[in-house]
């Protein structure tokens, strides 16, 4: 174990919103893994991580946010106290950052989620991927609509007619997505 390590795991149990904002000083992957391991050695900070994250734009909400999605695409069941309140909240979200990391833990974490949260992300999903959003809430919006239509075949059918038709005026990285959830969708019957 570091110095640092040494030192962030002493303070860990006396952070406070204002000393986790100095935390996030700077948008380094370095200091969002030491703040990650801070939060696994004390998980009741994510909730004012979450907090953070869900307030002002600027760059604090994404590195609070992007701290959260390190720590929930790796310890998943980190997420399930708080999914609800997120999927609420991704709509309002003043920071494009803070969106994209947490649509990014709901397309690649394991997260079981209610009835109610796949129907608002159902909504929210299509919403961001037609309405003026970057590329990266598009495509993670995108997988987390493949991820639901594995339950729910309408949703398949409706997500590849909108890739297919939003394809050629789109970017490359949204294509290249797009042609991959299409191919996956074709395996899965829903064309």
């Amino acid at each position: 174990m570091t110095a640092i390590h040494k030192k962030a795991k002493a303070h860990t149990n006396k952070l406070t919103p204002d000393k986790i904002r100095a935390q996030l000083s700077d948008s380094s992957r370095l200091l969002a893994d030491l703040t990650a391991s801070m939060v696994y050695d004390n998980p009741a900070l994510l909730k004012p991580l979450i907090e953070l994250s869900c307030g002002d734009s600027g760059p604090l909400p994404q590195r609070a946010s992007r701290v959260v999605s390190i720590c929930c695409c790796r310890f998943p069941e980190l997420f399930k106290p708080y999914c609800s309140d997120v999927i609420r909240n991704l709509e309002s979200l003043r920071s494009e950052g803070a969106r994209r990391n947490f649509l990014l833990i709901l397309a690649e974490a394991p997260v079981k989620l209610t009835k109610k949260d796949k129907s608002l992300l159902i909504n929210l999903g299509f919403d961001f991927m037609t309405g003026n959003f970057s590329i990266a809430v598009k495509v993670y919006s995108m997988e987390i609509l493949y991820k639901l239509s594995l339950e729910m075949p309408d949703i398949g059918v409706e997500l590849s007619n909108l890739i297919e038709n939003s394809l050629a005026d789109s970017s490359p990285g949204y294509q290249s997505r797009g042609m991959k959830i299409l191919k996956k969708l074709q395996r899965s019957n829903f064309k």
